[in-house]
This record gives C-alpha cells, sequence and structure tokens, in this order.
C-alpha cells in the first residue's frame, strides 16, 4: 500500500516546478535502483515541464544498464561545478556515500530520497525536503507513488527505468523485501508493455568471459565455518585478482549470493581489495540483522543487505569482522 502521503508529493512537485536547474545523483559505484530511479525523475522532470536537468554519477556505469533511455546523457565527475536551483539525492544515507565532492550551498533546494535505515547526517540540513522510507524496497517504488499521488503519467521509458530500479534492489524478487508492495508496483509498471525477458538478460543474462572466470577463483577462496552461534560462509577477491583476470569490481555483483546459498549458513560475507589499504566489506543473510555489523565498522544499509569500507588488508580485515562476530549475543 502507497505509504506517502499527498502532502509530501505535493510538496515534491511544489519544489521542482519552481526550479530550472536541477541537479539529479546517487551513491558511489550506482546500482539499478540509483540509475533507474534518476534517469526516471531525468525523464520525468523533461516531460512536466522544459527543465535544464543534470544527471552526474561520480564513476563509469556497469555495462548491464547501458539499454537504459536516457544513460547516454549521464555526466560522470569527481565534484559539481555548477549552481543549481535543485539537487535530488537518491539512495545515500550519509553525505560520504555521495562519492564526490559536493558543496550544498550551491543548491537553492534538496530533496533527499531514500529508502535505507539509517539517514545520519545527509538529513541534517536545512531547506532539505527529507523522503525516506525504510519500508520500501526501492527508491523507484517511493517515487512511483509520488507520481501516482500527483496523477502523473508515465510512459514506457520511465516505466522501464523504474521497473530497473525494483528488480535490482529485490534481487530479481527473490530478498525478503519483496513484499505486495513490491508485486503490485511492478504490475502498474508492466502495463506499459515492458519485455520483461529482455531486462533480465541485459542485467542478468550477458556476462563476460573473464567475469565468470574471476567467480570461478572467488569461489575457490570460500569457506563456511562457525563463529559464536552463527554459520558463516565468506570469501574475498583481492587486486592481483582483478589484474590477472583482466576485471573490474563491477565484475563481482551478485558474487557475494553464492556464499549465502550454502545450506546452513547464516552470514555470508565478501571481502573486495580496494586502493589506499582499504577493504570492501559485503554482508548478506536471510535472518541476520546484518546492519548492525556494518554500522559497527562504519557502515549501514539494510537489515539483511548491508556493507562497510575498513581500513587494512584483506587478511587484517578479515580476522576483525570474523573476531567481532564470534562475539556476538
Amino acid at each position: 500500500m502507497n505509504q506517502i502521503n499527498s502532502k509530501i508529493s505535493r510538496k515534491f512537485f511544489e519544489i521542482v516546478k519552481n526550479s530550472e536547474t536541477i541537479f539529479i545523483t546517487g551513491h558511489k559505484r550506482a546500482d539499478g535502483d540509483t540509475i533507474g530511479s534518476s534517469l526516471a525523475l531525468g525523464h520525468i522532470l523533461k516531460k512536466i515541464g522544459k527543465k535544464n536537468v543534470d544527471i552526474v554519477m561520480n564513476e563509469k556505469l556497469m555495462d548491464c544498464y547501458t539499454f537504459l533511455p536516457g544513460v547516454d546523457k549521464i555526466l560522470f565527475n569527481d565534484k559539481v561545478e555548477k549552481k543549481y536551483d535543485l539537487a535530488i539525492i537518491l539512495e545515500c544515507s550519509d553525505i560520504s556515500r555521495i562519492g564526490f565532492e559536493i558543496d550544498f550551498n550551491k543548491f537553492k533546494k534538496v530533496i533527499n530520497i531514500d529508502h535505507h535505515q539509517k539517514n545520519g547526517n545527509i538529513t541534517t540540513k536545512k531547506n532539505w525536503l527529507n523522503i525516506i522510507y525504510p519500508n520500501y524496497a526501492s527508491c523507484a517504488e517511493i517515487i512511483f507513488d509520488i507520481l501516482e499521488n500527483e496523477n502523473i503519467r508515465i510512459d514506457n521509458k520511465i516505466a522501464l527505468c523504474l521497473y530497473v530500479g525494483i528488480v535490482t534492489d529485490t534481487g530479481k524478487f527473490q530478498w525478503s523485501n519483496t513484499n505486495f508492495h513490491v508485486f503490485n508496483t511492478s504490475a502498474k509498471l508492466l502495463k506499459y508493455g515492458l519485455n520483461t525477458f529482455y531486462i533480465y538478460k541485459k542485467i542478468y543474462g550477458s556476462k563476460s568471459l573473464p567475469s565468470i572466470h574471476l567467480l570461478g577463483n572467488v569461489l575457490q577462496t570460500l569457506e563456511v565455518r562457525k563463529f559464536g552461534k552463527y554459520n558463516v560462509g565468506y570469501m574475498f577477491v583481492t587486486s592481483e585478482m582483478f589484474k590477472n583476470s583482466n576485471t573490474t569490481v563491477n565484475d563481482t555483483e551478485e558474487f557475494i549470493n553464492f556464499a549465502l546459498i550454502v545450506k546452513d549458513v547464516n552470514i555470508a560475507i565478501f571481502f573486495r581489495e580496494e586502493s589506499n589499504n582499504n577493504v570492501k566489506v559485503s554482508f548478506r543473510s536471510d535472518n541476520v540483522n546484518v546492519r548492525k555489523i556494518a554500522t559497527i565498522f562504519g557502515g549501514g544499509g539494510h537489515k539483511y543487505a548491508s556493507g562497510a569500507t575498513i581500513s587494512g588488508n584483506i587478511n587484517s580485515v578479515c580476522k576483525k569482522v570474523l573476531s567481532y562476530i564470534s562475539n556476538m549475543k
């Protein structure tokens, strides 16, 4: 059921209609929900008025999303140079999640849209409209409900972008955040002539051979052991493994799920070596609140899907995380 009241939706469009120049961005290493929601908003804003809209991301997108309409118009930069009437920030539970330098004084107004539980220092700014609904599985659903409240007509392009946001943030409708609202919204979007098999093939069915070779190497590192009262499946990828297979971090999308599907695993962890002596740690579970673990290490996310970036090498970070889990009550 739509939880977004008409007051919020009216306020959103009131701000939009009074803004001629609009900046849209999301979290670093943009995923399907960030990209799909950003593009959908771009199409909507141009549809309801001749707005000057810039969608800006901090780095190149994963190839699987290049089929989305309008993706060729996305700009890539590490900071914001221009001034805008409005900035729309998507899926950033913390300012550091944005991934590049932003002087918020360049914006007259800011709309912050998120569905993550933790939404810290990004909500403390003045003249911001915060639209935060942790019970929603994706930002795409929030945007759809805002449009529906205001009777904004959408088209195939907008529906496609929103549908991709929902599909990817529910793990193809398999994760625990998949609920009635997810299916109800998706059903409404399908009325706009979406080819679901085509979308599946583009996002999930077009892996490169090097990425499959990398997966094989990563699976060789997979171990399942008991730490405290939890069965933990954990694996890792190093910079050398990326180099030897001619792959990037984008090729590791969904790798962690292979640890989670092992029988009796309570917590799945994927350690990914990054530059500057950092390790990105991803947590997944079916029944353990892994957001609590991620928060301990300065991260956050969803109850059953979270992450954190921890300083140190693979071995030291792995020992630190597993030691903490061993002592969890």
